[in-house]
């Protein structure tokens, strides 16, 4: 195991680092201190060639400037605030309202534009790197002082695992997750490449992407993804799908079943580069979003984003993202690449 550490620029006078991690197998992940940012994710394919298997930047004012999220962690709370407000213990908490009516991924100021404090470590079976950073009371509007710690892990059997853990001295909503764009196959677009999601539902939106509360059976809809399915067979079948039209496309919350040992919540695999991955969490919806960052068009790219469900500090009935000042927040991501001839 290998890690390489250097430089990347600054912000607002806070030095940026690159930290380049490499297993035994020629898998390399590259992160940055700035956004808790999976910059690269790049291993030998099928034929023997390196493939990079997320869409990236290369330079930082890129990142500074991007508006998507791009490789980031997101928080206090990823997705959607209704109308940029809830209520907790009897008090009203008005947030930033910068995803048209409603809060969006934290705020103005949220994770993806911080720069953490770093520090790695070693050993011979794999090489990790921690972010942290705190939140103060009051930040884009959220109650709490909150502590965050992200640790980054590659492995030598071709894992990457994210843990999050957070503490906070008031009751407050956290929803954290992982905004990588994914691009397993060589293909331009990610019509061709297999998709499997572990869920029966997805929660039912409006036109502004806010959940209504509803939860809508994936049977006989674009979003039945229960057994492994290239994209476009469900994008570009003869589903008809009231949600799905609403969104033009996706860009939906899966309600993921209960995790049970060695099951993945999902998984993608692309023939042409013979590269598949699992991902594991344990957190219980799954934003699957196909957009894409080079052009206007879906399909260009696929995110997979663990999360609370969106709006739940506002619909009693989601599962409870409050974290109470005697309790830890932890979220746990993991991807497990594999390759086959």
């Amino acid at each position: 195991m290998k890690i390489d550490v250097s430089a990347f620029g600054e912000v607002q006078g806070k030095p940026v680092h690159k930290y380049a991690l490499h297993n035994a197998n020629g898998m390399q992940v590259v992160l940055l201190n700035y956004g808790g940012i999976i910059k690269e994710i790049s291993l030998l394919d099928k034929h023997g060639e390196r493939k990079h298997c997320v869409q990236t930047f290369e330079t930082l004012k890129q990142y500074i400037d991007d508006a998507s999220y791009r490789g980031a962690i997101v928080g206090r709370y990823a997705n959607r605030i209704g109308q940029g407000k809830f209520t907790l213990d009897g008090v009203e908490y008005q947030l930033d309202k910068n995803g048209g009516e409603h809060n969006l991924h934290g705020g103005l100021d949220g994770f993806h534009k911080k720069v953490w404090q770093a520090s790695y470590s070693k050993s011979d079976e794999s090489v990790s790197v921690t972010f942290t950073l705190v939140s103060p009371d009051g930040e884009g509007g959220f109650p709490g002082n909150v502590s965050v710690s992200a640790r980054y892990t590659l492995d030598n059997e071709n894992q990457l695992s994210l843990h999050i853990n957070a503490t906070t001295d008031k009751a407050t909503p956290l929803s954290f997750t992982q905004h990588a764009y994914f691009t397993l196959s060589n293909a331009n677009t990610v019509g061709s490449t297999q998709l499997q999601i572990d869920a029966d539902e997805v929660t039912d939106a409006d036109t502004s992407l806010l959940p209504t509360g509803a939860l809508v059976p994936v049977e006989d809809t674009p979003f039945d993804f229960r057994d492994l399915t290239a994209i476009a067979t469900r994008s570009e079948g003869d589903l008809s799908s009231e949600l799905y039209n609403r969104v033009g496309g996706y860009d939906h919350n899966f309600v993921l079943r209960v995790p049970e040992r060695n099951r993945p919540q999902a998984v993608v695999k692309a023939h042409d580069s013979g590269v598949t991955m699992s991902l594991f969490t344990n957190l219980p919806g799954l934003q699957f979003y196909t957009g894409s960052l080079s052009e206007e068009k879906q399909m260009g790219a696929l995110c997979l984003e663990p999360q609370h469900f969106p709006d739940a500090p506002n619909k009693a009935h989601f599962p409870n993202c409050i974290v109470q000042p005697n309790e830890a927040f932890h979220a746990s991501f993991r991807y497990a690449f594999n390759v086959e001839a």
